[in-house]
């Protein structure tokens, strides 16, 4: 490929920067003036980069607040590494937002500088008719609104682009290198595109056929080789962070994963989850393919573009992997629960690779010759002009969601850290500004933020109960002693063990959960102190406290079945004991639960012979049980009567043998059965 002349690589950078800055001012500007001067932030899970990148400068990496330890939840592993030192350089607090819009925009522009090297042409026919698309190449990256929301955001889209430009140039110089450079550069393909997976994981859709790309233009090499150089870094870094998880905590999943994906919500049947990923796709399709593109019809025009350059012998390596990332990374996306909100952007990434492969076919179609270069010029023209009637309104949705972060999420920070005294531990739900302004530290009842290694992110899908479940498991004063929560997402927690005493409405809400976040001061003297054990018992079973189920083996009816519960009831036959907590799981009639005898702490002292099974349930109408050790032969039957509503009740059952090891069934025969906790009794 020829070197262009000095001049003309200066005269494209300014044609390059001309755009990219231009938008960035766009969005910038009227959110700027919309947050009083506050850094524009339109996600609060901007915050959260920004707090896992203050933990990494302070010595702290992969973890969202120093003392937590490792958190699986950021969403991009390489992303806040690279805004510590952004922190370092003394961007604090919200101003780290304006390091970030830097990194972004020396991102995109290095985007730019990829495409142009991509799409100048070698020396050759049709050369001349096609090197004006190098020129444009700028365009096709700031060209779609929906796209421009997510590249200055301040998330790590904009990193993505450019390691993605990045992968692309190295898999093109892998093919076209020398044999005895091409292993080196087959490497560097294969390292390259391990960053794009740990900038963003549904990048893995690219990864995989790029790697394939690699291998398939091995040559003399050998395609096992060389595919194994293109993808071993990637699956490399897939098994490390999988290792990491689940030794750190418990988890194979990230976070995230565990926390949003569909397929991980125990309770709906296989097709009610197929219709929410359908749901997503759905709305994807529309709104992010079609809407955003200009229209049914002038959506169109990027998938043609596209398909032209994987006809083209040149750049068929390129854009095969392109289409098949973007739609890939569109089907990874849709398994996320919340895909169609957040102004669509898990389709970022898709859209991205479409405008990339647009490109390349634009090139393709223009180098062969002035008719067909006036073609590729109507259809890139048409492609990039569709989208730009949505420019205002997607300013100015920016504007607006930047207003409703720095006007909620900022402010509660403000007033937590004004709080006197100082609160020791505030619990939040995936919320990153408040512990990032305030300095407080935290919990995150959603788990994507990482707590000592405990299933916060499981627990939080299964139900707010499980999440109390683990609270009591803290010491007293570990416990948070302030909540920032929104009262509709936590019923049974905010209500219960908070009491109100401030709160921060918005108006004209589009970005956050909902217009009014409240400050609770927490009460959690209805829970029991951590590792309280009743007297003569020999093992227990706290049914949805996670920990102790997974200890035991314990399993629920799943699907429609197993719902975590909770209640603050007296304990005691006439009720007149203290009000305790206690979460459970529903088991409808004909379904069971089933545990194994002795965790493995547990199990050494318990030696074999008789016990008495001690049931708790709470109060309703007449039911029955069936209760059964897999090595006896027999089910014992129990009639449970109608128990007063006010108070914990004991079902006894008496169990003649028992061991370590053993599995005890108990099944809803008659009614449903609501079980909150087993204790295992000598007799």
């Amino acid at each position: 490929m020829r070197r262009p002349p000095r001049i003309r690589l200066l005269l494209w950078h300014a044609s390059a920067a001309i755009p990219v800055l231009g938008a960035a001012a766009a969005f910038y500007g009227p959110a700027l003036a919309r947050t009083g001067g506050v850094w524009p932030a339109p996600l609060d899970d901007v915050y959260i980069h920004f707090g896992f990148a203050r933990a990494a400068a302070l010595g702290h990496p992969f973890s969202w607040i120093p003392g937590n330890g490792y958190s699986s939840g950021g969403t991009s592993l390489v992303y806040p590494l690279a805004l510590a030192p952004g922190y370092l350089l003394g961007f604090r607090g919200a101003w780290l937002g304006l390091f970030a819009a830097l990194l972004a925009c020396a991102a995109l522009l290095d985007l730019c500088r990829s495409l142009r090297r991509l799409l100048d042409p070698r020396a050759g026919p049709g050369a001349a008719s096609s090197r004006w698309v190098a020129w444009v190449a700028p365009l096709f990256v700031v060209a779609v609104p929906l796209l421009d929301w997510s590249w200055f955001s301040g998330m790590e889209v904009a990193l993505l682009g450019a390691v993605m430009g990045r992968a692309l140039v190295a898999v093109r110089r892998a093919e076209l290198a020398p044999p005895a450079q091409r292993p080196a550069e087959q490497l560097r393909a294969g390292l390259l595109a391990a960053l794009l997976v740990a900038t963003r994981p549904e990048a893995v859709a690219l990864a995989a056929p790029l790697a394939i790309a690699v291998a398939h233009a091995s040559g003399s090499l050998g395609a096992a080789a060389s595919l194994a150089r293109a993808s071993l870094p990637t699956a490399l870094l897939l098994g490390a962070q999988a290792a990491a998880n689940r030794a750190l905590t418990g988890e194979w999943s990230a976070a995230g994963a565990v926390r949003k994906l569909i397929l991980s919500n125990p309770y709906p049947a296989p097709l009610e989850k197929a219709v929410e990923v359908i749901k997503n796709l759905a709305a994807l399709r529309v709104q992010a393919l079609e809407s955003a593109l200009g229209g049914p019809s002038y959506a169109l025009l990027l998938p043609l573009l596209g398909a032209i350059a994987a006809l083209d012998r040149r750049a068929r390596r390129l854009a095969v992997p392109l289409l098949i990332g973007a739609y890939g990374s569109l089907l990874l996306v849709s398994l996320n629960a919340t895909a169609r909100y957040q102004n669509l952007r898990y389709a970022a990434p898709a859209l991205a690779m479409l405008l990339v492969a647009a490109a390349l076919g634009a090139e393709a179609l223009a180098r062969r010759g002035r008719l067909a270069a006036g073609v590729a010029a109507a259809l890139a023209l048409a492609a990039l002009a569709a989208p730009s009637p949505w420019f205002g309104r997607q300013i100015d949705h920016f504007a607006r969601s930047s207003a409703n972060i720095a006007g909620q999420q900022v402010e509660v920070a403000r007033r937590l850290a004004a709080r006197a005294p100082r609160p020791r531990r505030v619990l939040l739900g995936d919320a990153g500004a408040i512990p990032y302004l305030s300095g407080i530290p935290a919990i995150d009842g959603l788990g994507l933020g990482g707590y000592r290694g405990m299933p916060f992110a499981r627990a939080s899908v299964h139900g707010v109960p499980a999440v109390v479940e683990l609270i009591e498991r803290l010491d007293a004063a570990e416990r948070p002693d302030v909540f920032a929560l929104y009262p509709s997402w936590w019923g049974g927690l905010a209500d219960v063990f908070g009491r109100r005493v401030d709160a921060v409405k918005i108006e004209n809400n589009v970005m956050c959960a909902a217009d009014e976040k409240v400050i609770y001061e927490a009460d959690w003297s209805a829970l029991a102190p951590p590792g309280e054990r009743r007297d003569g018992a020999i093992d227990e079973v706290d049914i949805a406290d996670l920990v102790d189920e997974r200890a035991h083996g314990y399993a629920f009816p799943s699907p429609r079945g197993g719902w975590v519960v909770g209640a603050v009831l007296r304990d005691g036959s006439d009720g007149g004991g203290a009000p305790r907590f206690d979460a459970g799981r529903i088991i409808p009639e004909g379904r069971e639960q089933s545990f194994a005898i002795g965790s493995a702490a547990a199990a050494a002292a318990i030696a074999p012979g008789p016990a008495v099974l001690a049931l708790r349930t709470d109060g309703g109408g007449p039911i029955a049980i069936g209760v059964a050790v897999e090595r006896a032969a027999d089910e014992a039957r129990v009639e449970v009567p109608e128990r007063p509503l006010d108070r914990w009740f004991e079902i006894r059952v008496a169990l003649r043998d028992v061991a370590p090891g053993d599995l005890v069934r108990i099944r809803a025969l008659r009614g449903t059965f609501r079980s909150f906790h087993v204790w295992l009794l000598r007799p």
